[in-house]
């Protein structure tokens, strides 16, 4: 197999050829960069798995596929560009992964957030998903409400979408003609409770992910 870099000449054929949506130059290209690429990658970071270097080299080409009017030939060769996105690429991987595995590793310490920066913060539904899973927003719904009580449904969607209003609460829970300081107290109980099987939650699909 080759992996060497193909000539200028080369790849400025191929990438006219892309433009004129030429069947085969995508295939060609690929049957050529691909293994230059994922070379380049395992001497970048030879630490990492062949499987995650690969997924970032086809990954590359995949959206130079989608969007080829994006390279300029005038800056650099073709190959070059390639390297740089699947640099940089693999780079935000990494970085994905240990922000991910370091949220985890602090998920215990959730429940022991002060009062003066709200648990809501840590469960606006986008960021949570990011934190703790790969599931689809629709499947990690689906997969809370099979095992939250039916009277905290209403409480847990205020809390991922980062509600923070007492009264927003106390409404849901029925206890909106209580005095303001029981409404606090049986907010944060309930909030404490959903808090702890949230943590349980995130245990098991970071685990199954």
């Amino acid at each position: 197999m080759d992996i060497s870099e193909p000539s200028r000449t080369w790849q400025d054929e191929k990438y006219q050829s892309l433009l004129r949506n030429n069947p085969t130059a995508f295939a060609e290209l690929c049957e050529r960069i691909l293994p230059h690429l994922v070379e380049f990658l395992r001497k970048q970071f030879p630490q990492q798995e062949a499987h995650n270097l690969e997924m970032v080299a086809i990954d590359v080409l995949l959206k130079f596929r989608a969007g080829p009017e994006k390279y300029d030939p005038g800056k650099l060769s073709l190959a070059a560009y390639l390297r740089m996105s699947a640099r940089s690429d693999f780079l935000n991987l990494l970085d994905k992964n240990r922000r991910r595995e370091q949220r985890l590793t602090n998920i215990e310490t959730i429940g022991a957030v002060p009062q003066e920066n709200p648990i809501e913060d840590h469960f606006a539904l986008d960021e949570w998903l990011e934190q703790y899973t790969n599931l689809s927003r629709q499947e990690v719904l689906a997969a809370l409400k099979a095992e939250i009580d039916p009277n905290d449904i209403d409480i847990l969607m205020l809390m991922i979408e980062g509600v923070r209003e007492t009264p927003r609460y106390a409404a849901v829970m029925g206890i909106a003609d209580q005095d303001e300081s029981v409404q606090r107290q049986e907010v944060k109980r309930a909030k404490d409770r959903l808090i702890k099987q949230l943590q349980r939650f995130g245990k098991r699909i970071s685990k199954s992910n």
